[in-house]
């Protein structure tokens, strides 16, 4: 599932991951639109604040259809 879906599902917004993981608010925002790619330590500690795996998130499709 894609960062944008698996947030929503977690009734979670963008501030509230940026608060939980301590990458900026902005930063998530370009990992979900497909214009940045978060590095290992990024993509643990967001999987983590969603209690999913690293490896349930599609980490390279943005939330563009």
């Amino acid at each position: 599932m894609i960062l944008k879906i698996a947030r929503h599902v977690k009734n979670k917004n963008q501030y509230d991951l940026s608060r939980e993981t301590c990458i900026p608010q902005s930063k998530i925002s370009l990992f979900e639109n497909g214009y940045l790619s978060p590095n290992d330590q990024e993509k643990t500690a967001i999987a983590k604040a969603l209690s999913v795996g690293v490896d349930e998130i599609d980490w390279c499709r943005s939330g563009k259809q």
